[in-house]
């Protein structure tokens, strides 16, 4: 990463196109997890795009090793084939691009609920969580994970006892290893006793279906950025929809559904054509998940600002204090899940331009950092 003149970090031409991973770059690992032997896992594959996750594989192809707070990963299984209860540490919310799915909560998935398009759904920790593809084709979830270190996977016993059937084994470090000869590692992970699964956590019906949030359950808000009310004749401004955490936006109407922490936040943003997000800066990583139509990206500013254009599906990082923009250079709506590694809100640097612009108009910030009438707010400091 170099540095502009006033000292703000830039991104120069290849590591801008390092941090844009397009579906053509996904790498499935199908060896990731000791449960790929079993019969209705065969063919589950898995992707690290920005950090490796909780992969089982010291092979598994990561995109983005830096660390960023959060990873990002997805997930594709065909019709009836089954990831099998797991467990996490840290937070795990999983976003449905493609499909039907059912997820499946409890040692032996005694709880369930559905999920599609257009869902985010976030899985308790310390809860065994698995999943099928119920749908009539190939399916498609992205993954995001909390924390640079996410304390691995514990597999449900009967998991761990069919996969031995299979001839894997799980040990300590993490690693999948074949039994040789057919000789069982000494060492290998044993599955909980019942005395360590008393131990693990329960939720209701009614809890976990307050931590599913739907395309339709979505808040927008016209009024969430800055840019929104800078006066450049963009109309609809860009909108944006908390669903875990506050994100970025400066609307102080706004309630996430979930605010649970995970120590990250996810949003969903979308843009009519011709309409960006407006140029800012974050003190923070931050990628964008882009879910639906033609996006153009771009980083840095003036002479050094650079763009490029990915394609749906695609993930886009953006490091800390890096200017970035979003525009919409389709025909129809485009749609994009943005992540930042904070809980809390984070403040939005702007460029000049719009702040002189949302200040022509009558619009500035209140010392939380919410967008207010430049009326209410000039001549209170003391």
């Amino acid at each position: 990463m170099t540095h502009s003149s006033d000292g703000v970090p830039t991104l120069d031409a290849a590591e801008f196109a390092r941090r844009i991973i397009e579906p053509g770059a996904f790498v499935a690992d199908r060896s990731a997890f000791v449960d790929v032997r079993l019969p209705r896992s065969a063919g589950k594959a898995s992707y690290s795009l920005i950090g490796p996750g909780v992969s089982q594989n010291p092979d598994q192809v990561v995109n983005l090793p830096e660390a960023h707070g959060f990873h990002v990963g997805a997930a594709s299984m065909g019709h009836g084939v089954v990831n099998n209860q797991h467990m996490h540490f840290t937070a795990e919310v999983f976003i449905c691009t493609r499909g039907s799915w059912r997820m499946r909560i409890g040692e032996h998935g005694q709880q369930t609920l559905d999920i599609s398009a257009g869902t985010v759904f976030s899985v308790p920790t310390w809860v065994f969580r698995g999943f099928e593809n119920i749908g009539p084709d190939d399916g498609w979830l992205y993954a995001v994970l909390g924390g640079d270190e996410t304390g691995g996977i514990v597999w449900a016993p009967d998991v761990l006892t069919a996969a031995a059937e299979t001839g894997l084994f799980l040990m300590p470090d993490g690693a999948v290893i074949e039994a040789t000869d057919g000789q069982v590692p000494t060492d290998c992970v044993a599955p909980l006793s019942p005395s360590q699964l008393s131990a693990l956590d329960s939720y209701s019906d009614t809890d976990l279906a307050a931590r599913v949030v739907t395309f339709d359950d979505l808040a927008w808000s016209h009024h969430a950025l800055l840019s929104s009310v800078s006066g450049n004749g963009e109309s609809p401004p860009a909108e944006l929809a908390p669903v875990i955490g506050y994100g970025v936006t400066e609307d102080r109407h706004h309630r996430p559904p979930i605010t649970v922490p995970h120590g990250f936040s996810v949003e969903w943003l979308r843009v009519a054509p011709g309409v960006s997000f407006g140029l800012h800066r974050l003190a923070l990583h931050q990628a964008a998940i882009l879910t639906g139509g033609q996006w153009e990206v771009s980083v840095n500013r003036g002479p050094e600002t650079l763009t490029a254009r990915p394609g749906e599906g695609s993930v886009v990082s953006v490091p800390p204090g890096v200017w970035r923009d979003l525009r919409n250079v389709g025909d129809s709506e485009a749609r994009a899940l943005i992540v930042c590694n904070a809980q809390q809100r984070p403040q939005v640097l702007w460029d000049e331009e719009l702040v002189r612009s949302a200040a022509a108009g009558g619009w500035t910030h209140d010392a939380s950092g919410y967008l207010a009438p430049t009326s209410l707010i000039a001549g209170t400091a003391p």
